[in-house]
């Protein structure tokens, strides 16, 4: 995905839209640039970097503006550079954009070789503008209403023309865009806690609307042209002074805020005298959600990356404890094949931001099957929460590493919050169970706390982690999804090789791959069955050569000691929260291992916050 800024009032142009690129950054950083007006002229800068870089080139000039558009981009359609770094032009036409133009061969037919200059689907939005505005005539909003009928994709749109001074033209159809209303001053953003600062009103535009700003007056019309008058609703002000404080990076502020988002979450999720599990609905009818939990017998979950290990760790609580049938999906891979869906059947959504794109697309196709759709998202007022029947919050705050932390924990815990409430509502919970695992939920920050102090042990072996060419996390049960996790972490941040497999599944193949360049990553439940058929399947890979650090476990156990080269103990939870303790080491190792190879844990690269496009 990418960042749109854009500003009008009466404030320094270039400070208003370095401030909000910068608070957008998260989304891309392969590139950024401006377009703003002074007097009645558009300049535009651009840079290949980050928004620091852009804002060097801005310091140093000798003029403001009050009026112009930003972005931050992640390369698409071509390498990051100055030349593919958006505004975009056409003459008198200056663009940014979010998503893809699926029809940008088509557009080019039109458009004389010689004026495209650079590699992006972008650049043909401005020329297409330009060419109904001076070859038919039209005005400027009208040229921009022709082009939206040509175009074909998904996209997020902001636009400006130098004959037309006083002017921001803005629309979408698929990635957001939200209108931010100040004190005689305008935004509009990817991100509406980009300008909470400065705005305390917002309107989300939909998909198929415009949006017409003329100095202090404005005016949204659908893709027809017809105008519409949606309500202004207050701007939430949790984004706002987001800092890193003391802590080298975003990730491992955010790892250390677990506790802390954990203890909001939990307590948000039970009843006020804390004898029962109360699910707090941020949007939706509270009696229509508890009658549809009821009579349901299954449940479809949809989720990307991260999130699709969040609903495989569902899965598992779901089918033991709420005694429901479950299915899990990615969503990529369910919109595009004829997955069949029982009738009746509720489908729940996760989604860290609420704006994906492969998200939102099944979301849209399982509301054409008339099915109930239930949203888990961090992101208030997000496309994702706004479209659904029914959605309940992580109360995660906001995540500003591009890597998930404190939103997976969160998901992990909301989804054992809705499990225990399922298995209530359907008369599978005991009064005394629920009370027990009540105690045991608001004990689990508290735990937390406590593991975090592991990044010491990592530091410690820090070096020889180095050495390996591989990593295999290994899993059983509740464990398998956060092996999945911490793989995907290591893979994320560190760029390292990582796979993930229930431990049982090593002998049907992986284990050919062990050798002494291995290091194997062992999740242990802290007793039962699993713990023991851990041990042989480690045993195995052990007797390959392989370098065996294993989390959890029995702490006084002599044949763990001797199989594992390094061991960390876990404080023992209820074996449902055991994985979430083995969750966070996997967090640190990932980050140290990051940050002693020199990268930059917030940004890895190749890689954003939220895909917005397909």
């Amino acid at each position: 995905m990418c960042g749109i800024f854009a500003y009008s009032g009466s404030r320094d142009v270039r400070e208003s839209l370095i401030d909000g690129l910068k608070d957008l950054e998260y989304r891309g950083y392969d590139s950024a640039g401006v377009a703003f007006f002074k007097e009645d002229r558009i300049h535009r800068f651009r840079v290949c970097g980050g928004v620091n870089e852009l804002e060097k080139k801005l310091t140093e000039l000798p003029y403001k503006g009050f009026l112009g558009i930003g972005h931050t981009r992640w390369a698409t359609h071509g390498v990051p550079s100055e030349r593919n770094a958006h505004p975009h032009r056409s003459h008198s036409i200056y663009v940014v954009h979010n998503g893809v133009i699926e029809n940008e061969e088509e557009i080019k037919k039109i458009i004389d070789p010689k004026d495209l200059l650079s590699d992006t689907d972008t650049e043909v939005i401005p020329h297409l503008i330009h060419y109904f505005y001076k070859k038919e005539n039209l005005s400027f909003f009208q040229s921009v209403l022709r082009t939206i009928n040509w175009m074909k994709g998904s996209y997020a749109v902001v636009a400006l023309c130098e004959e037309s001074p006083d002017e921001i033209i803005a629309f979408k159809s698929g990635p957001p865009l939200v209108f931010c209303k100040g004190d005689r001053e305008f935004f509009i953003s990817s991100d509406p806690y980009s300008a909470g600062k400065q705005a305390s009103e917002m309107i989300f535009l939909e998909d198929g609307e415009i949006l017409s700003l003329k100095k202090n007056q404005f005016q949204i019309f659908n893709f027809k042209g017809e105008k519409i008058s949606p309500k202004f609703k207050k701007l939430s002000q949790e984004r706002i002074n987001v800092e890193k404080g003391s802590h080298p990076h975003f990730m491992l502020k955010e790892i250390l805020e677990q506790p802390r988002t954990l203890t909001q979450l939990i307590t948000n999720h039970i009843s006020k005298d804390k004898q029962g599990f109360h699910l707090k609905l941020s949007n939706g009818d509270e009696k229509k959600f508890d009658k549809l939990l009821r009579t349901s017998s299954e449940l479809l979950i949809l989720a990307c990356g991260s999130s699709y290990h969040a609903a495989l760790f569902a899965r598992y609580l779901l089918e033991d404890v709420g005694e429901i049938q479950v299915n899990v999906e990615i969503a990529s891979e369910f919109i595009y094949r004829k997955a069949f869906v029982s009738k009746n059947t509720p489908v729940l959504f996760i989604s860290q931001s609420g704006e994906t794109a492969d998200i939102l697309t099944a979301l849209k196709h399982i509301q054409s099957l008339n099915l109930s759709c239930i949203s888990l998202c961090n992101v208030k007022n997000s496309s994702l929460e706004r479209k659904s029947d029914f959605s309940f919050s992580l109360f995660a705050g906001p995540e500003l590493a591009v890597a998930s932390t404190k939103t997976f924990s969160a998901s992990l815990v909301a989804l054992s919050c809705l499990t225990f409430y399922i298995a209530k509502l359907k008369g599978h919970l005991a009064l005394k169970t629920e009370q027990e695992l009540i105690r045991h939920l608001l004990a689990l920050p508290s735990f937390i706390e406590e593991v975090l102090h592991c990044d010491q042990f990592f530091l410690q072996i820090m070096e020889s982690l180095k050495k390996f060419r591989a990593f295999f996390y290994l899993g059983r049960g509740l464990h398998y999804p956060m092996a999945l996790e911490g793989a995907l972490k290591l893979k994320e941040i560190a760029y390292l090789h990582a796979e993930a497999y229930p431990s049982g599944e090593m002998k049907h193949g992986p284990l050919a791959m062990i050798d002494k360049s291995t290091a194997v990553m062992a999740l242990l439940p802290s007793s039962g069955i699993l713990y023991k058929k851990s041990l042989i399947n480690l045993k195995e890979a052990k007797s390959r050569g392989a370098c065996i650090i294993s989390i959890g476990g029995k702490e006084k156990d002599e044949d763990l000691k001797e199989i594992s080269d390094y061991h960390l103990s876990l404080p023992e939870s209820h074996e449902l929260f055991q994985p979430l303790l083995s969750l966070i080491p996997l967090q640190m190792m990932a980050y140290y291992i990051s940050r002693s190879y020199g990268y930059n844990a917030d940004r890895p690269r190749n890689l954003a916050k939220s895909v917005t496009v397909e």
